[in-house]
């Protein structure tokens, strides 16, 4: 077990010990790519393990002019990547089952970029239906614990009832605390505490895969940041 945080910008990447930095990269953020392309440098120097996580992108855009600037810019993230690209499921525009038309275009762009570099696929715009989608789109898989508990499932229920071949396409957990919803609109990614269920969930996955990346994507609580990486050390002691 390899585990981490999520960074934006360079100054953050050597704020605390980790094995794994995961780099988000957001649509529409400025000097975006600038940040990225500092942050890349920063973990290279340092010589620390990272993935790059774009948010706002989807790959199932079937618009000509829209799709070529999302590939355009997912190409140029892709070739900056060292562990893997993890990208999110997606739904049509009114939020079924990808299929048709948006399917063919969302398996397109995966094969693109996968011919670039590794990429992973996370559960977080349709979890009740994730593993349909895992199995039809995903090599590998990026398992949101935080975001399962976001969707009303008991994450530790949902890791112990996962399927061996969903198991055996696992390489990175996203971790972080629901709690509700607070001012800002995002509920989910909040700091660990010890009795929390994300975190025996990630236990109990634990005990079934333990060659995996996890990544703290701790947004509304930046100050428990150092706690929860505490805690998972002393789970991955736990589980050695």
């Amino acid at each position: 077990m390899l585990y981490g945080y999520r960074v934006v910008k360079e100054e953050e990447v050597g704020l605390y010990p980790a094995d794994l930095i995961q780099i988000s990269v957001y649509r529409g953020f400025r000097e975006g790519m600038d940040h990225m392309l500092k942050a890349v440098s920063a973990c290279r120097t340092a010589n620390r393990k990272y993935v790059i996580h774009p948010v706002g992108y989807f790959l199932s855009e079937t618009r000509g002019n829209q799709r070529a600037k999302t590939m355009q810019e997912m190409r140029y993230i892709a070739r900056n990547v060292d562990l893997a690209l993890i990208v999110h499921d997606e739904t049509t525009p009114w939020g079924t089952r990808l299929e048709g038309i948006y399917a063919e275009a969302y398996r397109e762009a995966l094969f693109e970029l996968s011919e670039i570099c590794p990429v992973s696929i996370e559960n977080a715009n349709n979890t009740h239906d994730i593993e349909w989608f895992w199995r039809k789109f995903a090599t590998s898989v990026t398992l949101d614990i935080g975001h399962v508990e976001a969707a009303g499932i008991d994450s530790v229920r949902f890791v112990r009832e996962l399927e061996p071949d969903i198991i055996d396409k696992l390489s990175f957990i996203h971790l972080h605390r629901y709690s509700g919803l607070h001012d800002g609109g995002l509920g989910d990614h909040w700091g660990l505490l010890e009795d929390c269920r994300e975190l025996k969930a990630l236990g109990y996955l634990l005990k079934r895969k333990k060659d995996i990346g996890v990544i703290l994507e701790i947004i509304n609580d930046s100050e428990n940041l150092e706690e929860s990486l505490k805690l998972l050390e002393r789970l991955k002691k736990e589980k050695a």
